[in-house]
């Protein structure tokens, strides 16, 4: 089949055989098949040489194709990313990276590799910079009284840690959610920056890799965005726990909530709908809500979501 001679796009072949018996027997045979006589092109959306991010951020890349294409990924920090389409029959395809707050400082090359639907490749190539961030410090104390009483009522973190990573690899392929994300909260002010080296009696020093914002007591927490709701539990260390799936690994949880909203599990919420009320359930030495967001199950700073340049 001379394919050049044919349009662009889905075709079907339907092929008949009949045979020289009495009765002529006949069978099909349908296989579809696409024609695509286009090279593929790719360019990044903006033209740095030289990309930059801090530890903690999210790595934010676009780039636009000439036509529809099967699938597209990026290789970076030795681990494989998919790229997902700007948005519905958008030619803009983009890709979220999550950056460790723990990761080392340093230039790094970066591929994208496009597919079209007959196998067709291409690749672009460029170079990340990760800059150290002046994370903060903090001391903080729990009552030996309060951690018990969260003992009785709540999962172990471990088992937080395991349901994570899980749903974060049965996050929904689809993207779920258009421009900035909502600070989830009325909030007056940060307790404790994403990052921070946190040190306690209790779990000695660690990271925070999340918000602590401060509102009104039992004011209404919201989701920071389009989502469904995957996790409604109790855990010793984050008390009553709401997690959202924004889809493409995107997930956001909601700590220390004194009650639940209306919500069940598997809801589609919107932007803006409640989620509970702000608490100090778990680990908490007065009120407020632990926001954060994991790309992939690793913890970037949920502030750089509510950017609309971003």
């Amino acid at each position: 089949i001379a394919t050049r001679a044919l349009m662009d796009g889905k075709h079907k072949l339907k092929v008949e055989v009949q045979d020289a018996s009495f009765k002529k027997n006949v069978t099909t045979k349908e296989v579809n098949f696409i024609v695509d006589n286009v090279p593929l092109r790719a360019a990044f959306v903006t033209s740095d040489l030289l990309h930059k991010v801090f530890q903690g951020k999210t790595f934010h890349v676009q780039f636009q194709v000439n036509k529809p294409i099967k699938n597209a990924h990026i290789e970076i920090l030795s681990k494989k990313y998919s790229c997902i389409q700007e948005a519905e029959n958008s030619f803009i395809y983009e890709c979220f990276v999550p950056i460790s707050s723990d990761e080392n400082p340093n230039e790094y090359i970066f591929t994208i590799t496009v597919t079209d639907f007959v196998g067709n490749e291409t690749t672009l190539s460029s170079k990340l910079q990760i800059i150290m961030f002046p994370f903060k410090k903090q001391y903080l104390s729990v009552s030996q009284a309060k951690l018990k009483s969260e003992e009785e009522v709540g999962l172990p973190e471990k088992q937080f840690e395991e349901d994570m990573r899980r749903l974060a690899h049965e996050s929904s392929p689809k993207k779920l959610w258009s421009s900035a994300f909502y600070v989830p909260c009325d909030m007056s002010d940060v307790t404790t920056p994403f990052g921070t080296l946190r040190t306690t009696q209790e779990r000695g020093k660690y990271r925070h890799d999340a918000l602590d914002l401060i509102a009104p007591p039992k004011s209404v927490i919201w989701a920071s965005q389009d989502g469904i709701v995957v996790l409604k539990e109790r855990y010793v260390h984050s008390g009553n726990t709401v997690v959202l799936d924004h889809g493409c690994g995107v997930l956001s949880a909601y700590f220390h909530l004194d009650s639940f909203a209306d919500i069940k599990m598997g809801d589609f919420v919107k932007k803006g709908k409640p989620l509970g009320r702000l608490g100090m359930t778990g680990y908490a030495t007065g009120y407020h809500l632990h926001w954060e967001i994991r790309v992939n199950n690793i913890p970037v700073d949920p502030m750089q979501w509510t950017r609309h340049d971003f």
